[in-house]
């Protein structure tokens, strides 16, 4: 109703109105006739040869251009959000995936939107996509609440049990599953839940432990736990591949591990449809970017631990 009477107004014709907005006359003729109902004044005068503003309607014709201008202005502002790779993207990621592994993703991913401003965050807890903190997150299934977001597969990897050479040298080198429960245990709280042993799988094989003491942490503390010879800690290859490579962790049972124990990452957002171009974006880069990961950084074979003497 309020284009109808502006582009009235300033063609002074019903039928050059019409066709400026590329509707009939007569729906210029009723939409303008309800506005005036609706405020209970005369608008416009109409003649055969014209339209004029009545001299009340003035003030009000004024107010009507610079409302419809303000609203056009917010429409390309909103369109130009969805369309153009610029804007904020908010980003969870979880600890395991923070470092190297988030810095080459991240580089990739400039060079296709520079304009794009990322504001990341690590996350071990609990994300919740919907409450609009974060546009997207990389996290472990558990950590997102997903009965409303799309999920996306990245990678997986296996635990596996490592334990620093100061550790093993003090305290020996288990040679089997049963021998776990005479050493200091570094778990996750997936795995370790109060006093109830721990499901591990020994060449697919079930065994039951109860370790003698252990500490629940996340993956990184329990990293850093095991380096320092905190303990034997049961770690996603992923997160030990460089530390095993080095020699700073040296890998301890490799056949066993734990029961259905593989650290999952996924990618997750809210919804598929009207997706800003940013997130649009991010999201397919991420996926080739996980598609190609494994074959430029491929898994370290896990050799076994020398047996080393008990100081």
């Amino acid at each position: 109703m309020l284009r109808a009477f502006v582009a009235a107004a300033r063609h002074r014709s019903f039928s050059k109105a019409a066709v400026s907005l590329g509707v009939t006359t007569g729906s210029i003729s009723k939409a303008i006739a309800k506005l005036e109902a609706a405020l209970q004044v005369r608008l416009l005068h109409r003649t055969t040869r014209s339209v004029v503003l009545t001299e009340v309607a003035q003030p009000y014709f004024l107010s009507c251009c610079r409302l419809l201008e303000e609203l056009d202005e917010a429409n390309r502002r909103i369109v130009q959000e969805r369309t153009l790779e610029s804007g904020a993207l908010r980003l969870a990621v979880h600890p395991t995936v923070a470092g190297a592994m988030l810095a080459r993703l991240i580089g990739r991913y400039r060079r296709i939107a520079p304009n794009v401003n990322l504001i990341i965050s690590a996350h071990d807890e609990s994300v919740r996509l919907y409450d609009g903190k974060f546009d997207v997150a990389i996290l472990p299934p558990h950590l997102v609440e997903q009965s409303t977001v799309i999920r996306r597969t990245l990678s997986r990897s296996a635990r596996r049990w490592v334990a620093s050479p100061r550790y093993m040298g003090a305290h020996g080198t288990p040679k089997s599953i049963a021998d776990l429960s005479n050493h200091v245990l570094l778990l996750g709280p997936q795995e370790r839940k109060g006093d109830e042993p721990i499901k591990l799988l020994d060449s697919g094989r079930t065994v039951k432990i109860l370790p003698k003491s252990s500490m629940t942490a996340d993956d990184m503390t329990l990293r850093t736990a095991a380096i320092e010879g905190m303990g034997i800690a049961l770690l996603p290859e992923s997160i030990v591949r460089a530390d095993v490579a080095s020699g700073l962790l040296l890998p301890v049972l490799p056949d066993c591990t734990l029961d259905d124990g593989d650290l999952e990452i996924c990618l997750f957002y809210s919804h598929r449809e009207l997706l800003p171009a940013r997130l649009r974006t991010f999201i397919d880069f991420c996926i080739d970017f996980f598609r190609d990961e494994p074959a430029e950084n491929a898994p370290v074979p896990l050799r076994r631990a020398p047996v080393l003497a008990v100081v």
